[in-house]
């Protein structure tokens, strides 16, 4: 063999790309891989086909007898002899045709809608079975990891004993003494509620008594209410207005002013910023709180309304409105509530909600009772007063629903020993009994302010 030849034997041999292999196997040369080889009548036959004589080898060709039967069953036709032509009709029929499915009848249906709903039904079952096993695994979780109740944080906020510190007998009256910490807590702060009212009180109808005094208006004040002459001449629509609207804005300024400049002081921590903060609520709610009040009443902030002639709708909506922002300055008091602190430890976590049912809760219901109790028997013979203690609510309650704010502390100026505080209870027994004996009898206040011009005689 020659060296050309050689070459082209091995390039015949050589492996082919992909592109090479198609157009070899289109045209027939790649004959190696007879394994790809078409069934397709046309393509790679053998070099001695004849039609004629294949149909009548396939013709001739006899059929298993069940494969046979099994057509003729199917074709609707009885068995006969075979024969090429018989056997080729059949044959070709057969091929081109689907077997078609059995109609089902009514009942075989009905039957198969009963199975099917059975098999739906007891689904159906397994997931409830499913439900009802991860609910009571759920529950039994949370038997398992069940913390302190309600109650008990309220009681014992973050400080739960041990059984070996059970054994251990703390006095009551100790500084150990959950009780004692919560009570110290409580009682201080109902003596500032307290305290801090009777001032709000004196400044609110001492504002109105003094604007009176301007205009030549009599007044008194007693502990329930400020009496006026109402059968004076000098009575008129101008000053009706402004003995009754004045005080109120006063007592709002006022309140701004404690909450927005004096309250952020650091100088003030602890105790003092909760008096500030319980002066700031009073007098609020002698501005917000006094419009529905006065209203309900005919007295005090609610002749403003009617001398403005409001009619019964627009006090409707303006009493509403006041009660909302009551609300409102209670839900984002939060936070100062929560920097009255004296322990960084009381307002984390689940103890905030004890921290200001005993800062603010607690002091506001026995401090509500005391006034109550210092009222009688005026309480409902004058009820302006006494609404607006009950007013208040809208102000302690709303910060419980806060749990997003973030207190900031100055732990560096507060005492951490607690003891209920004397100068606080000191100056609410004088404020209380000031309201309680020297207003009983009554309080007159009158300025007159004389002012003349003249030319100057020589």
């Amino acid at each position: 063999m020659s060296d050309h030849s050689h070459h082209r034997h091995h390039r015949s041999h050589r492996k082919r790309g992909p592109i090479g292999e198609f157009f070899d196997r289109l045209t027939g040369k790649n004959r190696h891989r007879s394994h790809h080889r078409s069934e397709f009548p046309g393509i790679n036959l053998p070099k001695d086909y004849d039609p004629v004589r294949w149909k009548e080898k396939s013709l001739s060709r006899k059929l298993p007898t069940q494969l046979e039967d099994m057509e003729k069953d199917e074709l609707g036709e009885k068995p006969v002899e075979n024969s090429p032509g018989k056997q080729y009709v059949q044959e070709s029929q057969s091929v081109g045709r689907v077997p078609s499915r059995k109609k089902k009848s009514i009942f075989g249906s009905y039957d198969l809608y009963l199975k099917k709903r059975e098999l739906r039904r007891e689904e159906k079952y397994k997931e409830k079975l499913r439900k009802q096993h991860r609910r009571q695994s759920a529950e039994e979780f949370k038997k398992l990891n069940k913390g302190p109740s309600f109650w008990t944080k309220l009681m014992y906020p973050g400080e739960f004993i041990d059984e070996a510190e059970k054994e251990k007998k703390i006095p009551l009256l100790s500084q150990r003494s959950p009780f004692y910490r919560n009570m110290t807590i409580a009682v201080n702060s109902t003596l500032i509620f307290i305290s801090t009212y009777i001032l709000v009180y004196l400044f609110y109808w001492l504002t109105c008594m003094l604007v009176a005094s301007f205009f030549g208006l009599d007044s008194i004040l007693y502990y329930y209410d400020l009496k006026f002459n109402d059968h004076s001449p000098l009575w008129d629509r101008l000053n009706i207005l402004m003995v009754t609207g004045i005080p109120p804005f006063f007592c709002l300024l006022l309140g701004l002013f404690l909450v927005q400049v004096v309250f952020k002081m650091k100088r003030f921590v602890g105790m003092q910023k909760l008096f500030i903060l319980w002066t700031a609520f009073h007098l609020f709610n002698h501005f917000f709180g006094a419009l529905p009040s006065g209203i309900v009443t005919d007295e005090g902030f609610g002749y403003v309304a009617a001398w403005l002639y409001m009619n019964t709708a627009f006090k409707f909506m303006f009493s509403l409105l006041s009660i909302f922002v009551l609300g409102l300055i209670g839900y984002h008091s939060a936070k100062s509530i929560l920097e009255t602190s004296d322990s960084l430890h009381r307002i984390k976590g689940d103890n905030r909600l004890s921290f200001m049912l005993y800062q603010t809760a607690i002091p506001w219901l026995v401090g509500t009772i005391v006034l109550l109790l210092a009222r009688i028997p005026e309480n409902f013979n004058y009820p302006y007063e006494t609404l607006m203690l009950f007013s208040m609510a809208f102000l302690v309650f709303p910060p419980f629903f806060n749990e997003k704010v973030k207190p900031e502390l100055n732990l560096l100026r507060i005492k951490k020993k607690r003891n209920i505080n004397m100068g606080y209870l000191i100056m609410m027994a004088l404020l209380l009994a000031f309201l309680t004996i020297m207003l009983r009898i009554g309080l007159h206040f009158i300025i007159e302010i004389n002012i003349s011009i003249s030319p100057a005689t020589s």
